[in-house]
């Protein structure tokens, strides 16, 4: 359940529903758009036999009760307060940028880094074309004011298209949403605002700890070009290229992602 409180000044807190399996290093799960953490489901079971897995759910997604609207800042305060001190974060679509911006703020806080199907700017911006039109965020934020259960399955048809299955794939996304609940429009909205404004490049450069990015060729949200331009801006990111995945490797190649995932985190390296 996500409930708000209020802090000294009156002004309300999120404070973000966490469910926790499995035993080991603390890695921290945060789902994507329009999704919630039934999504992650044997995926997080298999992590679990490893790792301590902590999946958030995000504010006005799932079966949150805080249905107001967010902001970027307000969740990273509460990942903040509510994470471990020291975790390391896989992070997909939406989830992957505000875990770069955590990364960012607090630094001493990520041991690692993985942003899967994720990107440091969402849309289309001067030097950075791997990336959405804008009109088409502009097309899903008057979407969600207008059909908005119409919307988020154009957007799970999206997540599936140039998958190998992409009709099995979206019907098992269609199957979280009814298992872990559709969430509020207006924190809906909130997320895909984010995705529309958000340029965390500066972020991916100045970057403290290892990152991992885990994208899938076939993705039509998040062109895989994506790839060899964040090395252009930091070189010292790893890549690791799903070849038939779309934009939910962890469903449609989980064997692939979880060797990825394991090789990565147990690799000893110095933190920058």
């Amino acid at each position: 359940m996500i409930v708000c409180c209020r802090s000294w000044k009156g002004q309300a807190l999120i404070k973000l529903n966490l469910s926790e399996s499995g035993a080991g290093p603390s890695l921290v799960l945060i789902h994507g758009w329009a999704m919630n953490n039934a999504v992650w489901g044997a995926f997080a079971d298999e992590l679990a036999q490893s790792y301590r897995v902590i999946c958030v759910e995000l504010p006005g997604h799932g079966m949150s009760e805080y249905t107001d609207a967010w902001t970027m800042g307000e969740v990273l305060q509460a990942l903040h307060r509510q994470l471990p001190e020291r975790s390391n974060i896989l992070a997909w679509s939406l989830g992957g940028m505000l875990a770069l911006a955590y990364a960012q703020r607090y630094p001493d806080r990520v041991d690692k880094l993985l942003m899967m199907a994720s990107s440091a700017c969402f849309v289309q911006a001067e030097g950075w074309l791997c990336a959405q039109e804008d009109e088409v965020l502009n097309a899903f934020l008057h979407g969600m004011v207008d059909k908005p259960a119409s919307t988020i399955k154009r957007f799970l048809r999206l997540q599936s298209q140039g998958a190998l299955e992409p009709r099995l794939l979206n019907r098992r996304l269609n199957q979280c949403l009814k298992e872990g609940g559709s969430g509020s429009a207006e924190g809906l909205i909130s997320g895909l605002r984010i995705l529309q404004q958000a340029d965390l490049r500066a972020a991916l450069v100045a970057i403290a700890c290892p990152l991992l990015m885990i994208l899938g060729a076939k993705d039509q949200l998040i062109p895989v070009a994506v790839g060899a331009a964040s090395l252009e801006l930091n070189a010292g990111i790893q890549l690791s290229v799903i070849e038939q995945a779309s934009h939910v490797p962890f469903l449609s190649d989980q064997a692939a992602v979880l060797e990825s995932i394991n090789q990565f985190i147990a690799t000893e390296e110095c933190r920058g």
